[in-house]
């Protein structure tokens, strides 16, 4: 094994994975919604993705991942998405780490269609605060679990699902 490998294999071992199970009022109220604290210091975030488990329905919901530090004003992480209503269960929004960028959805689970979808971008550094969705319009159902997978910057940051 190469000592890049082992590098990479030893950076990879610290990464943890925080899930935030989806609830159809999320989108009831057509605003924003909380789904993860950055809490103690800052996270390496290595990806950022949701996953549709139940139809989104009628509404045509345009979610953008946000990010609000600690003291600090709101900021968009990505680019407001086109509508998700007719998303179905299995189709995954993959954040690319760019914020120009709008998460485009993978049509089901699975390595030919989710890998389109994959990360392209940079890993990002987030300091203590709120990943939020930030959505204007009602959405009448639908349900998205969302996962981020980060690195810890020190040892108590750690990143919790709201």
């Amino acid at each position: 094994m190469s000592l890049s490998a082992i590098q990479k294999m030893n950076f990879l071992q610290q990464m943890k994975i925080t899930r935030r199970g989806g609830a159809a009022v999320d989108w009831t109220a057509g605003a924003n919604f909380n789904i993860f604290q950055v809490q103690g210091d800052a996270v390496l975030v290595v990806n950022l993705f949701g996953i549709v488990t139940t139809l989104m329905g009628a509404g045509a919901a345009v979610p953008q991942y946000t990010f609000t530090p600690t003291g600090g004003a709101a900021v968009g992480m990505s680019a407001a998405m086109a509508t998700i209503a007719t998303d179905v269960a299995g189709s995954v929004y993959v954040w690319d780490g760019v914020t120009a960028t709008i998460p485009a959805p993978a049509a089901q689970i699975g390595w030919a269609d989710s890998a389109e979808a994959g990360w392209n971008g940079d890993p990002g550094i987030l300091p203590v605060g709120i990943i939020r969705i930030t959505n204007a319009v009602v959405c009448d159902a639908g349900v998205v679990d969302y996962y981020i997978c980060y690195i810890p910057c020190s040892p108590g940051s750690q990143v919790i699902a709201l």
